[in-house]
C-alpha cells in the first residue's frame, strides 16, 4: 500500500512559519491499495489539497472516506473537497454512528447556510453514507477493520488490509488507565494493542507528551510515550505519531520525535507524520484475514437498553441518568451488591455499572456474583474506581470487570464506552443466536427457566406448560402481532429480536415503542386486557419463539402463583419505563400541546415520511409578543391565560393531521404536512380570526399580539433546524402581528 499524509495536524488547523515542514492542516491521509483502491481517513482540512492533488490528475471513479469520528477538526475539509463537486465522482462516506445525530445529519449541519454557501444536497458527486459498527467489512480488495477507541465521542480505529501489508489509524485516542511497571494492564489497553498486532505502519494519536497530559486527560488523546509504548507491544514494525497539538511547532515534533526513537530504540521506526510525507508499506505477501465475524456494515441500534447501575452516590446517578437520557436507554440505580442481586434476575440488564467501593461489600466482587444471577457470563460491566490496583481485566470478560474507569469520570468518555459495549454485546448475541437457530436445540425446562417470567417456577409446573406450547421460527420482517387483530397466543421470545411499532394515521407515520429480546414476553396485555393488539410486532432478526395459546396461558396463571408473580414483575418494569417515557415526551403542562422534545423527535419521523411521498412541510413560527410586559402588568395567571388562548386558537385554526407545539415560554411552532406555500398561508389568517374570538369569548381585556413568521421545503430536511431558522428570519423580516 502506498501513504500520503495532506494533514498531520490536531484540534485546529495552524499554518504557518512555525509549522512549516510537520504541516498545519488537520488530520487527512490517502491511502492507496494494493487494487487501486484509494482510501482517505479522515477529512480535516488536508483534504483540500488532496483534492486538488485528484482533480489535476485521472480521477477513480470510487472514493472511500473513512472519517474516525466526526469532530470538526476530522470533517472541516470536506466542504472543500473538490470530487464531492465534480459530476460522476461517487464518493462512499463511512464513519461511527455519534451522539444524538446521525452521520449525514452531522456533515450536512457544517453546511448550512449560516456556515457555509453550498448546502450538502446541492453538491453534484454522488454520496453514500454508512454508519459503522465494530467489525469488519471489504472495498474492493481491501480488508477493513474497526474498533472503539477511547475518545469523548464514539470514534473508530481502522485497520486496513491489503496485498499483505497492513496499516492502522488510530486517532483520537486516550489510554485507557496509567502505565504499571511500564506494562498496560487496562483490557481496554489490551484490546487496542490486540488490535494493531503486527501491522506494518501504525498511524497513532500522539498529541501530548507525559508532561502536558495531566492537565489534558479526558480530553480523548495520547501520549508520544503511550504511542509508542503500545505500537512496540503489538509488534508492529513502523509508528507515524500523528494528530500533532496545534502548540507544538516544529522544534517541538523535533523533540518528541527524538523522544519516541530514544523510547523504542531499534525495535521500532518511529517518525513524526509530516505533510507531504510519502510511505510505501510492505507486508509479507499473506492474504489478510479478518480477526472477527461480525460485520460492521450492520447497525445494531441499543435504544431501549437496560443498564444496572450500582451505586450509592447520587450525584453519580443523576449524572450516568443524563448521559443514558440521550440514547434512550433504561437506568435501573441500585444502592448496594444486595439490591444488585435482588434485582438482577428481574431487570435483565444489557450492562452493569458498578462502583467498586459498595456500602456491603467490593463492586469487583459482585461482578462475577451478578453474571451469575442474570444467567449471563458474558455481560458487559464497568467498574468505577479510583485505584486499579487489584483490580484485574481480562479480555475473555469471564469474571472480571469489561471495563474500568476512573473517578472523577468524565461523562461523554463514560458516554462513548457505555454505546461501545452495547454495540459489542448485541454482536455477542447475534453470533450466539447462529447456531441455536440452526441446530434447533430441543426446549426444555432449563431453557424455560432462563426466562426471568418462568424463573421460580416448579419443574413439573414447567414440563405442563410446555407440553401445551408450541416452538415456532420467524423469519426478518415477519409480523409477529397485527394491530387491531383479536389476540389469540402469548410469544415468548427465546432468542432473536422484535420491534413495537404503533401506527399514527393523523400523521401519516410511524412510531417505535421499542424493541424485545430473549426472555421477553409478547401479547400478554391484549389476551390479559380481553382488547384487541394494541401495536404491531415486526420481527427484526431470526426469531425462536415459545407460543402459548389464550387458555394455556390464562389457566398457566392460575395454576401457578409463581408464573402470576413473574408476570407482574415483568408488568411493573415496562410500566416503570414507559413512565420515564412519558416524563420525557409529555404534553406541555399549562397548554396541552406537544413539547419543544416531542416536536423536535416526531418532526423526523414526518419529514422522513414526507421525503418518501414527496410531499411538502409547510412550518409556521409564532411568539406572544411582549409576554414579559403582559406578565409584568397583569400579572403570570394573566400571562398563562393568554399562552392558553394562543394554544386552543392554533389548535382550532389546523388540521388534525398537523403537528401543534409549544416550543419555548413564549413560542409556539405548527408543522403542517401535504401542504404547499399557498395552503400553507391561509394558517395565519384563520389562527388571528380563531384568536380574536377567542379573546372575546373568554373576557380576555389584555392587547395580545403575535409575529408570524412562515418556512416551506418540497423535500424537508432530516433536522427541523433550518425551517426553524429560515422562518425565524422570515418573522423578522416581514413583522407581520396578529390579530391584525
Amino acid at each position: 500500500m502506498h501513504v500520503r499524509f495532506w494533514g498531520t495536524r490536531g484540534s485546529i488547523a495552524t499554518p504557518g512559519k512555525q509549522t512549516a515542514r510537520y504541516g498545519g492542516n488537520t488530520s487527512c491521509v490517502e491511502v492507496r491499495g494494493g487494487d487501486g483502491t484509494l482510501i482517505v481517513l479522515d477529512c480535516g482540512t488536508g483534504a483540500r489539497g488532496l483534492g486538488l492533488h485528484l482533480a489535476e490528475i485521472a480521477l477513480p471513479p470510487r472514493l472511500h472516506l473513512f472519517i474516525g469520528h466526526t469532530h470538526w477538526d476530522h470533517i472541516q475539509g470536506f466542504p472543500f473537497f473538490v470530487p464531492a463537486f465534480m459530476p460522476g465522482a461517487e464518493l462512499n462516506v463511512y464513519a461511527p454512528l455519534g451522539f444524538q445525530r446521525g452521520l449525514e445529519e452531522a456533515m450536512a449541519g457544517q453546511m448550512e447556510y449560516s456556515y457555509f454557501p453550498v448546502k450538502l444536497r446541492d453538491l453534484r458527486s454522488r454520496i453514500h453514507f454508512t454508519e459503522l459498527d465494530e467489525g469488519f467489512f471489504r472495498v474492493g480488495d481491501v480488508l477493513i477493520e474497526t474498533q472503539y477507541l477511547n475518545h469523548t465521542a464514539p470514534t473508530i480505529a481502522y485497520r486496513i488490509s491489503s496485498g499483505g501489508a497492513s496499516i492502522a489509524y488510530a486517532t483520537d485516542h486516550e489510554p485507557f488507565w496509567n502505565a504499571s511497571a511500564g506494562r498496560y494492564q487496562h483490557p481496554g489497553d489490551q484490546r487496542h494493542i490486540e488490535f494493531m498486532r503486527d501491522v506494518d505502519l501504525i498511524i497513532h494519536d500522539a498529541q501530548y507528551t507525559e508532561e502536558e497530559y495531566p492537565a489534558k486527560k479526558g480530553w480523548g488523546h495520547s501520549t508520544v510515550e503511550y504511542a509508542t509504548d503500545v505500537a512496540r507491544a503489538a509488534g508492529a514494525r513502523r509508528l507515524a505519531l500523528f494528530h500533532h497539538d496545534p502548540g507544538h511547532d516544529d522544534a517541538t515534533l523535533d523533540r518528541m520525535e527524538a523522544l519516541a526513537r530514544d523510547r523504542v530504540g531499534r525495535d521500532l521506526e518511529v517518525f513524526a507524520a509530516a505533510e507531504g510525507l510519502e510511505v510505501d508499506v510492505r507486508g509479507g505477501g499473506a492474504n489478510a484475514r479478518a480477526k472477527t465475524d461480525v460485520s460492521a456494515l450492520v447497525r445494531r441500534p441499543i435504544a431501549g437498553g437496560r443498564v444496572l447501575l450500582v451505586t450509592a452516590n447520587v450525584s453519580e446517578v443523576a449524572t450516568i441518568q443524563d448521559v443514558l437520557d440521550e440514547e434512550d436507554l433504561v437506568l435501573v440505580p441500585v444502592p448496594d451488591a444486595g439490591s444488585a442481586l435482588a434485582r438482577g434476575a428481574d431487570v435483565m440488564p444489557d450492562l452493569a455499572i458498578i462502583d467498586a467501593k459498595l456500602p456491603d461489600g467490593d463492586g469487583a466482587t459482585l461482578v462475577a456474583q451478578l453474571r451469575a444471577r442474570v444467567g449471563r457470563s458474558m455481560l458487559p460491566v464497568v467498574l468505577l474506581t479510583d485505584v486499579a490496583d487489584g483490580v484485574r481485566g481480562t479480555l475473555d470478560g469471564t469474571g472480571e470487570a469489561d471495563d474500568v474507569l476512573a473517578k472523577p469520570f468524565s461523562p461523554p468518555m463514560l458516554h462513548a464506552r457505555v454505546r461501545a459495549w452495547l454495540a459489542r454485546a448485541l454482536a455477542a448475541e447475534d453470533r450466539r443466536q447462529e447456531p441455536v437457530l440452526t441446530s434447533l436445540a430441543p426446549l426444555n425446562s432449563e431453557t424455560l427457566r432462563s426466562v426471568p417470567v418462568f424463573r421460580e417456577m416448579k419443574r413439573d409446573e414447567l414440563e405442563a406448560l410446555l407440553a401445551q406450547a408450541g416452538e415456532r421460527q420467524f423469519p426478518p420482517g415477519h409480523v409477529l402481532i397485527a394491530e387491531g387483530e383479536i389476540p389469540e397466543h402469548v410469544f415468548v421470545i427465546i432468542s432473536g429480536r422484535v420491534r413495537v411499532i404503533e401506527a399514527m394515521p393523523d400523521a401519516q407515520t410511524e412510531v417505535v415503542l421499542g424493541e424485545l429480546g430473549p426472555g421477553e414476553i409478547v401479547g400478554e396485555l391484549g389476551i390479559l386486557t380481553e382488547r384487541p393488539r394494541s401495536a404491531t410486532v415486526v420481527v427484526l432478526e431470526r426469531t425462536r419463539c415459545l407460543a402459548l395459546r389464550r387458555f394455556h396461558f390464562l389457566q398457566a396463571l392460575e395454576r401457578s402463583p409463581a408464573l402470576a408473580l413473574g408476570l407482574a414483575k415483568l408488568l411493573a418494569r415496562r410500566l416503570y419505563d414507559s413512565d420515564r417515557r412519558i416524563a420525557r415526551y409529555a404534553p406541555d403542562a399549562l397548554t396541552g400541546l406537544a413539547s419543544r422534545r416531542a416536536f423536535l423527535d416526531l418532526y423526523r419521523r414526518i419529514a422522513a415520511s414526507a421525503r418518501r411521498r414527496k410531499s411538502g412541510l409547510f412550518l409556521v413560527l409564532l411568539d406572544v409578543h411582549h409576554l414579559n410586559a403582559i406578565n409584568d402588568r397583569f400579572g403570570y395567571a394573566v400571562g398563562d391565560d393568554v399562552l392558553r388562548a394562543v394554544a386552543d386558537a392554533l389548535m382550532e385554526a389546523t388540521r388534525a393531521t398537523d403537528l401543534v407545539a409549544r416550543y419555548g415560554a413564549d413560542e409556539f411552532v405548527v408543522l403542517l404536512q401535504d401542504a404547499g406555500s399557498r395552503e400553507g398561508h391561509l394558517v395565519t389568517p384563520r389562527f388571528g380570526e380563531k384568536l380574536s374570538e377567542l379573546v372575546a369569548r373568554r373576557g380576555l381585556n389584555v392587547p395580545i399580539k403575535c409575529r408570524v413568521g412562515t418556512a416551506y421545503r418540497e423535500l424537508p430536511p432530516d433536522s427541523s433546524d433550518e425551517l426553524l431558522r429560515e422562518a425565524d428570519e422570515d418573522m423578522r423580516r416581514r413583522g407581520v402581528t396578529l390579530p391584525a
